[in-house]
């Protein structure tokens, strides 16, 4: 459970860094908007970004703790059972945060963005994978306990009409499509680990 808790660290450090430079992105498109809906529509995110990132800020923190002192990890810590469900509201983070970047390569894919988005976009995904992972181990070591209401996303909910869900979201790790910067509207597919075994 050590690990585990080292590698929610490190995906959180590593979100807020990609926060950073997601924010800083869309902020000239926000002074330049041409028109009141563009920019409503990057403030929306941008704004949504921002209230991730103090959420990060506080949380980061209190993960360390945990970290450090590896017996207040207990069912009976209410501390600790508040930050198994923070960690779960930030797995549904990860997983706008990802909507937000894939949105965000469609309009800035032939810019300067592209490359540093694709990163993003990609090391996101990873992390959400593994964050689903972890947070599914926590859940069976803690009897249910990291799974905080309103932290599963359309996509993975059961009782959501499949119509209503965007494919590439609701697949595992061996599934996903990494993105390439190239000159195509369209994700270009990867070999991955999972490719390889079928």
């Amino acid at each position: 459970m050590s690990n585990s808790f080292i590698e929610l660290n490190e995906i959180f450090l590593r979100t807020r860094e990609n926060i950073h430079d997601f924010m800083a992105i869309l902020t000239p498109r926000i002074e330049n908007a041409q028109d009141d809906h563009e920019r409503l529509y990057y403030h929306h995110i941008y704004e949504e970004e921002e209230q991730r990132l103090d959420r990060l800020n506080a949380l980061i923190p209190k993960l360390d703790y945990f970290n450090d002192n590896d017996n207040a990890r207990t069912a009976d810590n209410f501390e600790f059972i508040h930050i198994l469900q923070d960690i779960s509201l930030e797995k549904f983070g990860l997983h706008n945060f990802l909507e937000h970047l894939d949105l965000a390569l469609f309009t800035f894919k032939d810019t300067e963005h592209a490359e540093n988005l694709t990163r993003m976009r990609n090391s996101t995904d990873t992390d959400y994978q593994a964050i689903k992972v972890i947070l599914s181990d926590l859940n069976d070591t803690f009897d249910g306990a990291a799974s905080a209401p309103g932290s599963v996303p359309t996509d993975e909910k059961e009782d959501v009409n499949q119509h209503l869900k965007i494919d590439k979201y609701t697949t595992n790790d061996d599934q996903q499509q990494k993105y390439v910067v190239n000159d195509s509207d369209k994700p270009a597919k990867q070999l991955t680990v999972g490719s390889l075994k079928k």
